[in-house]
Formats: structure tokens, sequence, C-alpha cells
């Protein structure tokens, strides 16, 4: 599908007033995009497999909306969203935007508001190469004797690994990039044992369950709170492992008591939780639950500033016995023991 892309070079200043216009013409949800530059302390808040880097600030901004090719804004679609969200959409007729009198209302508003210059740029989008423009980032790479690659990528010539993963992540978190991924790979690789039963918490796109069911686990349970990325989750499961035990689950670990209680009966040797700190902690309370004596338990998403509080968390429970902690960059993780 072929979309209209409206750019908007205004800058910072002005940025709020360009908006407010395009409001009063319907235009009620934008993307903005300018160069300040991100401190450490957000940089090492954000939980995302990549990060842009941005040029220097020159105090410009852009304004970006999309509209579909008869000019109408698709029904409960942002025009700020990637247009591809709106493919379902199409053919909908709703809010119909004249682009050449928005034109002229930036042109009142720097007559009456005194806003600097804007121009405004329009090219056609194609949703399919919006949709792939970011799998250029994502490049076949190795996290101790697991291979990580693309779907869309060959195994590179001479790879040598005891286990090689294909993950689309789709809308789900986990390409394996982050340092989160990475240390629950690692440490999931120190501690996997033939026929070992899994339950991954936060599964995301699936890869913590994939690499244990690799590497030698009999099963894996994998549960998520967002829909999509169990969806997502179960197309890598068929994709990498195939006839292998698997299941899937949407909840909520922490309010869903029955499904507690069943995991409690079932009893697990491994819990994967690549989550965040928030979640952990109150896990750290109950995970024990889950685990046979014995069993371990790894989890990551802990942003240095919150290691102390997850270690805390984890100590507070008898049931459980520390075994070690793992650093990657600013992220921490953390390797419980279930005492026997």
């Amino acid at each position: 599908m072929i979309w209209n892309q409206y750019v908007i070079k205004t800058t910072t200043a002005d940025c709020d007033l360009v908006c407010a216009v395009l409001t009063d013409y319907g235009i009620t949800d934008v993307r903005i995009e300018n160069n300040i530059q991100l401190t450490d302390e957000e940089l090492n808040q954000m939980y995302a497999d990549f990060v842009k880097e941005l040029p220097e600030d020159d105090g410009s901004c852009t304004v970006t909306f999309y509209l579909d090719e008869k000019g109408y804004i698709p029904e409960g679609v942002g025009t700020g969203d990637s247009p591809s969200a709106a493919n379902e959409a199409e053919g909908y007729e709703g809010i119909h935007v004249d682009i050449r009198e928005v034109e002229q209302g930036l042109k009142e508003a720097r007559e009456l508001f005194g806003i600097a210059p804007v121009t405004m740029e329009e090219s056609r989008v194609d949703t399919e190469d919006w949709d792939h423009k970011w799998k250029e980032y994502f490049k076949p790479f190795t996290v101790g004797r697991i291979l990580i690659k693309p779907t869309w990528e060959e195994v590179p010539e001479g790879t040598q690994a005891d286990a090689v993963i294909s993950i689309d992540p789709g809308m789900a978190f986990g390409t394996g990039i982050h340092e989160t991924t990475r240390l629950c790979l690692s440490a999931l690789q120190d501690v996997i044992r033939p026929g070992m039963t899994v339950l991954d918490l936060g599964t995301g796109s699936g890869i913590l369950g994939i690499a244990a069911l690799l590497l030698g686990a009999d099963s894996v349970t994998a549960v998520d709170i967002d829909e999509q990325a169990v969806r997502v989750a179960g197309e890598n499961f068929s994709l990498n492992v195939p006839g292998k035990k698997s299941r899937l689950i949407t909840a909520n670990i922490l309010q869903d008591s029955s499904l507690q209680d069943q995991f409690a009966q079932e009893g697990y040797d491994l819990v994967l939780a690549n989550i965040l700190a928030e979640v952990i902690i109150p896990l750290s309370g109950t995970v024990h639950r889950f685990l046979k004596p014995g069993g371990v338990f790894i989890a990551s998403g802990i942003i240095d500033g919150k290691e102390e509080d997850v270690v805390r968390a984890v100590r507070s429970n008898q049931e459980l016995s520390l075994l070690k902690t793992g650093a990657d960059g600013d992220w921490r993780s953390v390797i419980a023991e279930k005492r026997r």
C-alpha cells in the first residue's frame, strides 16, 4: 500500500505551535523528531534493542504525518504511526485533510504568532519498504556457543555454534542484541542440562525458551502479558524447534493466582525472567513456588541502579540462595537457586 508522507521542517521552539495548527485540521497525532541529545541517565533507562545515534542538536525539528492516497486519516490510526499500522483500515474514509489548507494555516500562523518559516515536503512511502527498513541493523552474531541470526539472513560461512536461532522479533522484545537478553543467554548456557523443564516469564520473541530447547531442555512453558509477543514467540518456536514440547500462554503472572498455583504444582528446573526490576522484585518473593528443589532462577532486565533492590528481594526469600550476579554494560542479572 502506498501512503503520502508529509514532513514539516521547523524549529524546536516553534514545534508546539506547528502541531497546534495541524490539530485544527484534524491531524491530531504526529511523529516529532529533533536532535536533542539523550543524557547518560536516559540512555541507561531505555529498554530497547536499538538506540539511534543523533546528530548534533542544531535547533531544528521535523513533524511527520501520513495520509492515504485520497487524503484521508484511517479510522483508529494516528497520523504519526507507521503507515503499516493502518493496512487493515485501507479504504476507510473518515477525516479528510486538504493539504493546501494546512499549508495556508501554517502561513497564517507565521503572520499571527511569528513562528519561523516552515517547509513541508511531500513524498510517497511503500509500507513494505517501511516495515523492512530497520532490518538492515540486525545481523548474525553469537552469544557464547549460540548463533543468533534474523530470519532473512544466512548463517555466515565458517560459523561454529552448538545452536543456531533464527529470530524475527516482530513487535516483541528480544533479538538477543540487548544486554539483558545476552546476560540471560550466557547464564542459561552455564546452567542448562538435558531434560530440564523451563518456565520463561516475559518471553517476548521467545528467544530464551528456544535457546533452552536447542541446548537440551525437555520442555518450555513461555508466558507473556502481550498477546502480540505470544503470537510472535509462537511463530519463532515453530520455525526453530518444531516438534519440541512448548506451551505459550498470555497472562500476567503477578496477578493470575490460578496460574501461579498451576506452575507451583508442575514445578520447573529453571525459571527465566528477562523483564524489568519493577517486576522481578515482587516475583522474587514467589518464584520459589515454581521451582523444584535445586531449581535455578535467572533474571535480568535490571539497570545497575536497581541491582541492590533486586538482590535484597532475592535474599529476603528464605527459599532462595543467591548464586551470583552478572553485568553487561549498565545492565545486571541475578542467578539464584531454590534451597534443597
